[in-house]
């Protein structure tokens, strides 16, 4: 009679392993969240860091195989906005009150991707827009209303200038 070969009884986790498990989903799914919210936001390059960092960190994650697939979408897509315009040189007019220093700082906390030699596109713009506009008004200015004048300047380079309007 010929034994067969002993296999294994699988071990039990502890406590501990199942503890660790469960954190390890729990920050996998933040960083697939993360890059989600980032490349629904037109962060591409973060986006992709986001899902690099699970597919490196957890790569047995049931989400490393749609981590993967986002990461290849938020790559096609920062290629895709490589092709655009470079600013070349930005610019801010009667801004009451306000630094241009505190003004890019304001633009860095919202995650606003806007400086020279770097690309620019017209969603870029609008959402430094906006942002410019809501700094105005917690700097005192009424009611602002800023307008964005952009210049061609050849080969594929802006020049922007953001200038409160006058009422």
């Amino acid at each position: 009679m010929i034994a067969e070969p002993a296999t294994p009884e699988p071990r039990a986790r502890t406590k501990s392993e199942e503890t660790a498990l469960a954190r390890d989903d729990a920050d996998a799914t933040e960083l697939f969240e993360d890059g989600q919210t980032r490349l629904r936001a037109g962060k591409y390059g973060t986006a992709t860091l986001a899902f690099q960092t699970l597919l490196a960190v957890y790569p047995e994650s049931p989400l490393a195989a749609r981590a993967a697939a986002a990461m290849k979408t938020a790559e096609d897509l920062e290629q895709a906005q490589s092709n655009t315009r470079i600013l070349r040189s930005l610019r801010f007019e009667n801004l009451p009150g306000v630094t241009v220093q505190a003004v890019l700082q304001r633009f860095s906390e919202h995650e606003i991707e806007l400086a020279v030699e770097k690309p620019c596109t017209s969603r870029v713009l609008d959402d430094a827009k906006a942002v410019l506009q809501d700094f105005l008004a917690e700097n005192g200015v009424v009611e602002p209303r800023v307008e964005v004048a952009s210049r061609d300047l050849p080969p594929r380079s802006l020049e922007i200038t953001f200038r409160l309007a006058k009422n």
